[in-house]
């Protein structure tokens, strides 16, 4: 399933996980942690994955793993220190807390990049998804000036670029709500986990 063009898949795994307690991505999820949901679902579209943490545990997953070269700053931050590593003008970002995502999300994103810096899902209730997106490596030299001037907010970057949302109706398969589950909690994992789904 991999592309023509070159592909980075981006995956940011440097939140502080306060309602965890521990490092969200390595919680574990029906025998897995959080984290190689979203790695199994970027390797099948991406040539090279970068990890964003200042934890160095990630690194025993065989992935390159960049710091946030700012601190204080989000995953605009995380976002922005990969780009930099990344040779492709295509870039899939993907948080390591949604295990529910499915290939046809990503194919989505993957089939409008064209002419657009961004490319963003819209959940069912009309929310941006900044972290489950296409991101052109354009976006960086505003990514770092918005950084310098203390301006954090992902979706404050799609009022400056060309973007394409993508609304729930537009995948070919019938959009689940579910997708962008992303887990904050024990409670979450546990929910979902009782829930059958």
């Amino acid at each position: 399933m991999k592309n023509e063009v070159s592909i980075t898949g981006i995956l940011l795994a440097g939140g502080k996980s306060r309602r965890m307690g521990v490092d969200k991505g390595l919680m574990l999820f029906r025998g897995k942690p959080l984290v190689q949901y979203s790695l199994d679902l970027l390797n099948k579209f991406c040539d090279r994955i970068l990890i964003s943490s200042n934890n160095p545990e990630y690194q025993s997953l065989g992935y390159e793993v960049i710091a946030d070269k700012v601190t204080g700053a989000g995953p605009m931050a995380g976002i922005a220190s990969c780009l930099e590593y990344s040779d492709s003008a295509i870039n899939l970002i993907l948080s390591c807390d949604m295990p529910l995502l499915e290939p046809v999300i990503l194919e989505t994103l993957l089939k409008n990049t064209e002419g657009n810096t961004f490319v963003v899902p819209l959940d069912h209730s009309g929310r941006a998804e900044p972290l489950c997106a296409m991101y052109h490596q354009n976006s960086l030299p505003l990514m770092k000036q918005m950084i310098e001037s203390n301006t954090f907010r992902m979706t404050s970057l799609y009022l400056k670029e060309q973007i394409k949302y993508i609304h729930p109706a537009d995948y070919p398969l019938p959009y689940n709500k579910l997708w962008f589950t992303n887990f904050n909690s024990l409670d979450d994992i546990n929910a979902i986990d009782a829930s059958g789904l």
